[in-house]
C-alpha cells in the first residue's frame, strides 16, 4: 500500500487576492453600469431642458405675434382706417396666423365690432384695468374649463380683446417629434391640468421639467414629462453581455471554489481514512499479506512481520520461495501454486512457517481475490491467524481427555457398582421377606401360600436381573428399552413394593390415579425404579414427623402432550442450600445415603425425553413431579 504524498500547507490568505479581485471586478461592473445610467439620465435631462425651452419660446413667440397683430389692429382703429368689413378681414387673418384664436372684439368708443367667440365683461374687467394701467397687453385668468383665456389691449377710447383656446394652441404649435418624446401640459395655480398635448400618462419616476408660463401668467406652469425611451438594441446587448460575463465569472469562481474545497475535503478525508486504516492494520493481531498474480509480495502488515520475524522492507517484493518457508519447500511450493491458481480452500488451510529466530509458527490462512477499484483482480489477499497457542492447547487438551477417559472408565465402574447396590437393594429385601414368609408357610403346611410366595421370590429375582441389565445399558449410555407402558400400572406395582416398608414406619400411602391413562413407549423397569426411588425418599422424609403428618400422596394425570406423575410428602422439605445440589451425583442429605438416586432418576427421565423437578409445599413437605411425552 503506497503512502499518500505530504499534505500542502493551508494558506487561507491565498484566496484573499482572487476574492478581492472578484469583488473589485463586480464593483467596477456595477459602477460602470451605474455611471452609464446616471450619465444617460443627465444627458436626457439636458436634452429635455433644451427642448422645453425651445417649445416655451415657440409658444411665447406665438403669443407675441398675436399681441403685435392685435396692437396693429388697435392702431388702425385709432387712426380711423377700419370699418366692420376690414375688421373682420383682419381678424380672420389674425386667426389664421394663430389657430388658438377663438374670437376678437374691437371697441371704438361706443361702436363694437365682433368676430368669433367672446368673453364676458366680468371676465375682462381685471385685465382691462391692468392693460390701461400698463399700456400693454394683459391676460385674464382662465375663463372656463375649456382652457380659454383672453388678451386685452386698451387706451383711453379704444379696446381690442381676443379669446385664445390653450388646448388648441398646444395641439397646433407642439410638433409631432416633441409629442413622441414628451408629455406637455399646462397647469394652473392650483396644479390642475388645463391643457396637454398627449393624454398618455408618463411614468412617475420619468424625467420632468417645468417653468412658469408667462404669458398668459397668473401662476400658470408649463410642465414637460419625458417618456421612457426604449433602450437601443446595442446598448441592451452590451449591458446584457456585461451582466452575463459578470455572472459567468461569479459562477466560475464559485464552482472553482467548491471544487477546490471539495478536493481539499476529499484529501483530508482520504488522509484520515488512510491514517485510520493504517492504525487499524497496525493494531490487528491477524497477519495481512497481499501478493500479485505472479506471487510477488506487495503488502504486509506489522502482525505478519511479527509472525515471521522479517521486516516489511525484506518481505515486500520477494517471490517464492519466501524466507519464512520451512525445509519442506516442495510442499510449500505445491500449496502456493494451488492458491495462486484460485484453488485455495474457502475454510482456510494450515501453514507452518519458520520464524527468523528458528522456532515454528503454526498458522491458518484464508485467501480471497484482491480486487481493485475498476473491478479487476490484481492478486490475492490472505489473512494469517497464528494458531500456535491453539495447537499447543489442543495437544494439552487431547492429553487431558485421554487421562479423563481413563478416569471416567474407573468412575463408571464405581457408579455402576454403587447403582447396582442401590437398585438391587429393593428386590433383595423383598426376596428376603418372601423367603421368611415361605419358611413359615412350609412349616405350617400351606402349600398354596408357599407356591405363591415362591413365585413372588422368582419374580423379584427376575426383577433384580432386569435391574442389572438396565443399569448396564444405562451406564453405557445406550438408548432405554422401549415398550408399551401404562403409568398407572407401574405406579400400582411400585406402591405394592413400597407398602410393607411404609406400613412398618407408620407412613400412610395414598394415591389418585386418573382414569383413561394413555399408553406410552418407555422402559418399564427404569420407570419403576424412578418411582421406587421417589416414594422411598418421600417415606424417609416423613419418618421423623408426627404420626398425623406421616403421609405420602401419589397422583397421575395427563394432557394432550404428556403424562405426569407427582409424589407429595409432608416431611421437613428441602433447604435452599440442598436444592441447588439435589441432583448432583454423590450428594445426599441422608446419613447412610449414597447420593446417586435422584441423579440416576433424572438421567432416566431425560433419556425418555421427559422432565423431573421438585418444589417445596407451602404447608411443609416436598412435591416431586415428572412428565413424559405421549
Amino acid at each position: 500500500m503506497q503512502a499518500l504524498p505530504p499534505a500542502l500547507p493551508a494558506h487561507p490568505q491565498l484566496w484573499l487576492l482572487p476574492r478581492l479581485a472578484l469583488l473589485l471586478f463586480v464593483a467596477a461592473v456595477l459602477g460602470l453600469l451605474s455611471y452609464l445610467r446616471v450619465s444617460e439620465r443627465e444627458e436626457a435631462r439636458l436634452v429635455l431642458i433644451s427642448d422645453v425651452l425651445w417649445i416655451e419660446q415657440n409658444l411665447r413667440f406665438q403669443f407675441d405675434q398675436t399681441e403685435e397683430r392685435l396692437t396693429s389692429l388697435l392702431v388702425s382703429a385709432r387712426e380711423g382706417k377700419l370699418d366692420e368689413a376690414s375688421f373682420r378681414l383682419r381678424a380672420r387673418l389674425i386667426g389664421e396666423g394663430n389657430p388658438a384664436l377663438s374670437g376678437v372684439r374691437l371697441q371704438l368708443g361706443k361702436q363694437v365690432f365682433l368676430y368669433g367667440e367672446q368673453a364676458s365683461d366680468a371676465g375682462l374687467a381685471d385685465a382691462r384695468k391692468l392693460a390701461q394701467a400698463r399700456s400693454k397687453a394683459a391676460y385674464t385668468d382662465l375663463l372656463n374649463r375649456d382652457g380659454q383665456v383672453a388678451v386685452v389691449l386698451r387706451d383711453s377710447e379704444h379696446e381690442v380683446s381676443a379669446v385664445l383656446t390653450l388646448p388648441r394652441l398646444l395641439s397646433q404649435q407642439v410638433p409631432w417629434w416633441f409629442a413622441n418624446k414628451y408629455r406637455l401640459a399646462l397647469l394652473d395655480a392650483q396644479g390642475q391640468e388645463v391643457a396637454s398635448k398627449s393624454r398618455v400618462a408618463a411614468d412617475d419616476d420619468a424625467l420632468s421639467y417645468q417653468l412658469s408660463f408667462d404669458p398668459p401668467g397668473h401662476g400658470m406652469v408649463l410642465k414637460v414629462v419625458a417618456y421612457r425611451a426604449p433602450t437601443g438594441i446595442v446598448q441592451k446587448g452590451l449591458v446584457a453581455g456585461v451582466i452575463v460575463l459578470a455572472l459567468i465569472v461569479l459562477y466560475t469562481w464559485w464552482r472553482l471554489h467548491r471544487q477546490v474545497q471539495g478536493r481539499l475535503s476529499a484529501e483530508l478525508a482520504l488522509r484520515e481514512e488512510h491514517a485510520f486504516r493504517t492504525a487499524m492494520e497496525s493494531s490487528l493481531s491477524v497477519g495481512m499479506r497481499a501478493r500479485d498474480l505472479d506471487g510477488r509480495m506487495i503488502y504486509v502488515n506489522p502482525a505478519f512481520c511479527r509472525m515471521t520475524g522479517y521486516s516489511a522492507t525484506e518481505l515486500i517484493g520477494s517471490t517464492p520461495p519466501y524466507p519464512y518457508w520451512t525445509e519442506d519447500v516442495a510442499s510449500h511450493q505445491a500449496l502456493n501454486e494451488a492458491v495462486l491458481a484460485g484453488r485455495a480452500p474457502h475454510d482456510g488451510y494450515e501453514l507452518t512457517m519458520r520464524h527468523r529466530d528458528g522456532h515454528l509458527v503454526h498458522t491458518r490462512v484464508y485467501t480471497t481475490p484482491l480486487i481493485d477499484a475498476t473491478g479487476k483482480q490484481r492478486g490475492w489477499m490472505s489473512s494469517v491467524v497464528d494458531i500456535t497457542a491453539q495447537k499447543a492447547a489442543e495437544a494439552r487438551e487431547h492429553e487431558q481427555e485421554e487421562k479423563l477417559r481413563q478416569t471416567g472408565r474407573l468412575i463408571a465402574m464405581g457408579e455402576m457398582a454403587s447403582t447396582l447396590a442401590h437398585e438391587l437393594n429393593q428386590p433383595l429385601m423383598a426376596m428376603s421377606t418372601y423367603a421368611s414368609a415361605a419358611r413359615q408357610f412350609a412349616s405350617q403346611g400351606e402349600a398354596n401360600m408357599l407356591d405363591s410366595t415362591l413365585s413372588k421370590i422368582a419374580e423379584q429375582a427376575q426383577r433384580a436381573a432386569g435391574v442389572v441389565r438396565r443399569i448396564r445399558e444405562f451406564v453405557r449410555k445406550h438408548a432405554p428399552h422401549s415398550e408399551p407402558c401404562d403409568l398407572n400400572a407401574i405406579a400400582l406395582d411400585t406402591l405394592e413394593l413400597i407398602e410393607p416398608d411404609a406400613r412398618a414406619r407408620l407412613v400412610r400411602l395414598r394415591y389418585e390415579l386418573v382414569a383413561g391413562m394413555p399408553i406410552i413407549q418407555a422402559d418399564r423397569v427404569l420407570l419403576g425404579q424412578v418411582m421406587v426411588n421417589l416414594l422411598r425418599n418421600a417415606v424417609d422424609a416423613c419418618v421423623d414427623q408426627p404420626t398425623e403428618r406421616r403421609e405420602v400422596m401419589l397422583q397421575t394425570r395427563f394432557d394432550a402432550h404428556s403424562v405426569q406423575l407427582s409424589v407429595r410428602d409432608r416431611g421437613h422439605g428441602i433447604s435452599p442450600e440442598a436444592a441447588e445440589r439435589l441432583f448432583e451425583a454423590f450428594y445426599t442429605t441422608k446419613s447412610l445415603g449414597m447420593g446417586i438416586g435422584l441423579n440416576i432418576c433424572r438421567s432416566i427421565i431425560e433419556q425418555h425425553h421427559g422432565q423431573l423437578g421438585f418444589s417445596n409445599l407451602p404447608e411443609g413437605g416436598t412435591h416431586f413431579y415428572l412428565s413424559l411425552p405421549r
